[in-house]
């Protein structure tokens, strides 16, 4: 599932093209997507990010949304199969999602502060995660919760956990202020990292202990473990997070 680092890639591809586009038609082949024909004509004046949302800015006021759930990705070639494709004065934009769980949709300015609204901050450019301290639950689970911290999931919520020594079942509101500073850079680095593979993240990135069960930890060689926490896998090391 993209994350914020996936999210942020795909933000930066969009923006670089579609900034300052003039929407000339659209083709929705899944009837299960629905954006209003009035769009065509619009101007994409930004492109943008909030947590895991992608933000569309349209010169009327209005804007597209959207997420790109499991398996939702916006590509500039046309591929065989796609959702829907947004043709500007600039370049094609495909909207491909083989689950078909994405959301891509027209709002008002109204409509989508009220989505945003209940995002937590966002943990980058400093990780701020002053709602962890106000949470019983396990940390790993409450990393996963949008309204505390906007855009992290589970992948990088294994792999900050890794970097930052702390188990994933440690209450988050007992971290020490020595682990919450770990945590933040741990946060911080694991994200920065993502994005720092650019378009071929899927090919290149390489997990310290996301999705390694059995195999050995990169910093002391013990086997990663595999829980189960809140219905979803948990990765970490047994012995370097304590």
């Amino acid at each position: 599932m993209p994350e914020l680092p996936e999210v942020e890639i795909q933000t930066r591809q969009l923006a670089r093209r579609l900034r300052g586009a003039k929407i000339l038609a659209l083709e929705l082949p899944d009837a299960k997507l629905r954006l209003p024909l009035s769009i065509v004509g619009r101007t994409i004046q930004l492109v943008w990010r909030r947590g895991k949302f992608i933000i569309f800015d349209l010169d009327d006021g209005r804007h597209l949304l959207a997420h790109l759930r499991m398996t939702g990705w916006f590509e500039f070639d046309r591929p065989q199969h796609y959702r829907a494709a947004i043709l500007t004065d600039k370049v094609a934009v495909y909207f491909e999602d083989s689950r078909r769980f994405g959301i891509l949709t027209a709002v008002s300015a109204r409509k989508l502060m009220a989505v945003l609204k209940p995002l937590g901050p966002e943990p980058l450019p400093d990780g701020d995660l002053d709602g962890l301290s106000k949470t019983t639950r396990a940390v790993k689970v409450a990393l996963l919760d949008q309204r505390l911290v906007a855009g992290i999931g589970n992948i990088y919520a294994s792999e900050s956990l890794w970097r930052a020594g702390i188990h994933p079942r440690r209450q988050a509101n007992r971290l020490d202020a020595a682990e919450q500073r770990r945590l933040r850079r741990g946060i911080v680095t694991a994200l920065r990292k993502g994005i720092t593979y650019g378009p071929r993240i899927f090919e290149l990135q390489r997990f310290a202990v996301y999705d390694r069960a059995g195999d050995p930890c990169r910093r002391c060689g013990t086997r990663i473990r595999r829980i189960v926490q809140a219905q979803r896998s948990t990765f970490f090391c047994p012995v370097c997070q304590h």
